[in-house]
């Protein structure tokens, strides 16, 4: 394994001990990877099949643009076109995380899709996950990103030039729609409708200000200037005929696509929007200077995390994360209505909170009494050899 030096702080953490330590743990570490913005319906079951064939164990990793599988082997023949090892694969779900490589820059529902993947893959592949979520969680907090799905309505009109007046239609009232319809009244829409199967019941959604259209009269409803669709990856595409007049554009954030065939007007992918030159020349400089910073921060959670393996303080965490899993799982199971990420966003918060002084303090107590403090956590506790 080979790293790079951006600076002097990542090559002074190269050459401590518990970096060489911490090598050795990531030399099996693998990422392979898979683009899917856009993609047709059976290119993207190809590709899901592909990514869970690295087993059970493996955290793969769902998004509009890409699949990914994290995962733990000697060798990966899968033919993936995108792949990364050791560190270099732990960095880049770190970056996945900190959404660094989202089309929004910073998006926070790629975090809550990292995490969701992590809490079903093998111990030690959520182990690994874990240092690099928590060096993403380091760098959106001090970067305070504030960007989500919905901001890619802003980019469709940027690229395209349209403006912010007229109707816009949103197709889809599950979480994306929802994000779309909270942006597109942040920019100033006045004349919004929702279409879906049935009224939405979201907080967002304002029967005051909006207007809801059933599914079944897409197609008779009045022309709109804006069409933004954000159906699920099960839904059946959307041709021509089956679509209201649109004046000005219609944004596809489908993967697979939502709106098969041509328009008479542009139709703007998840996939032409990653491809499109960047709006403004320094934003990608700006992702690299962040990836160079959650560089330097994964490696120092890389050390921490090894040097507290070795220890009592480490032993605790990993008794306490078990017992936080175990109730997260238990509450899952009864409350059905929570999501996945809601459930893992409570439990953290809730171990963090109470355990994040007890834990420093931890640090300065006498190592025999930290051990002993440690097997009060401990599902089976450690007993000392009899003389």
């Amino acid at each position: 394994m080979k790293y790079d030096k951006p600076n002097a702080t990542v090559a002074s953490l190269q050459s401590a001990p518990e970096d060489q330590y911490c090598l050795r743990d990531l030399v099996n570490f693998k990422t392979c990877g898979w683009p899917v913005a856009s993609v047709s319906q059976a290119e993207l079951g190809s590709v899901l099949e592909a990514a869970r064939s690295h087993g059970a164990g493996a955290a793969v990793i769902e998004s509009c643009q890409r699949v990914e599988a994290f995962h733990e082997s000697q060798s990966c023949e899968c033919a993936a076109p995108m792949a990364w090892t050791g560190f270099d694969a732990l960095l880049h779900l770190a970056e996945v995380a900190a959404g660094l490589h989202s089309v929004a820059l910073g998006e926070e529902q790629i975090l809550g899709q990292v995490r969701t993947s992590l809490a079903s893959a093998a111990p030690r592949i959520a182990e690994l996950g874990g240092v690099a979520v928590a060096a993403a969680r380091t760098l959106r907090s001090e970067e305070e990103f504030n960007a989500h799905t919905g901001h890619l309505l802003d980019r469709a009109l940027n690229l395209t030039g349209v403006p912010v007046t007229g109707r816009i239609a949103v197709v889809g009232a599950g979480a994306v729609g929802g994000l779309v319809v909270r942006r597109a009244v942040e920019l100033g829409f006045t004349d919004i409708s929702v279409i879906a199967r049935r009224e939405p019941s979201n907080a967002w959604f304002d029967s005051r200000t909006m207007r809801y259209v059933a599914f079944a009269s897409l197609q008779t409803m009045e022309p709109v200037d804006v069409l933004v669709t954000c159906l699920g990856s099960a839904a059946k595409p959307l041709d021509a005929t089956q679509l209201p007049e649109i004046r000005r554009l219609a944004v596809d954030l489908g993967t697979p696509r939502n709106i098969s065939g041509s328009l008479a007007i542009p139709v703007l992918t998840i996939a032409s929007m990653l491809s499109a030159p960047a709006a403004q020349s320094h934003s990608e400089a700006r992702r690299e200077a962040l990836r160079i910073r959650l560089r330097e921060i994964l490696h120092k959670r890389l050390v921490m995390a090894s040097t507290d393996s070795r220890s009592h303080l480490g032993r605790l965490r990993l008794e306490v994360e078990r017992i936080r899993r175990d109730e997260a799982v238990r509450i899952a199971r009864l409350h059905p209505e929570l999501s996945a990420e809601a459930v893992e966003a409570i439990t953290r918060s809730l171990v963090n909170q109470i355990f994040h002084r007890p834990t420093e303090r931890l640090r300065s107590l006498d190592p025999s009494l930290g051990a002993s403090l440690v097997d009060l956590f401990a599902a089976e506790p450690v007993l000392e050899a009899s003389s």
